[in-house]
C-alpha cells in the first residue's frame, strides 16, 4: 500500500522506502541491480518490493531510468 496503515511497519512503507532511494540518488546514479544491493545493505527489502518502490518513483516522474542506469529526474 502507499499509505500506511496501523498494521503495517512504517520504515517498510513503499513512501518511506521510496525517500531512503532518492538519497541514493542524490549521490549518484545508479545500474538497477547496483542500487539494490546498495539498498539491500541497509534495508532488508524482497526483490518485489523493491519494483514497487522503483515503479513509484517513475510514475511520480521522480526518476528516469536509460541504458540501465536509474537516477533522479532534473
Amino acid at each position: 500500500m502507499i499509505f500506511p496503515t496501523k498494521h503495517e511497519r512504517l520504515e517498510r512503507n513503499l513512501l518511506v522506502m521510496g525517500a531512503h532511494i532518492i538519497e541514493l540518488l542524490k549521490n549518484s546514479e545508479y545500474s538497477i541491480a547496483d542500487l539494490y544491493y546498495e539498498f539491500q545493505g541497509t534495508e532488508q527489502l524482497s526483490l518485489d518490493h523493491y519494483y514497487d518502490i522503483l515503479t513509484f518513483l517513475w510514475l511520480a516522474d521522480i526518476i528516469e531510468l536509460e541504458k540501465h542506469y536509474i537516477f533522479l529526474r532534473k
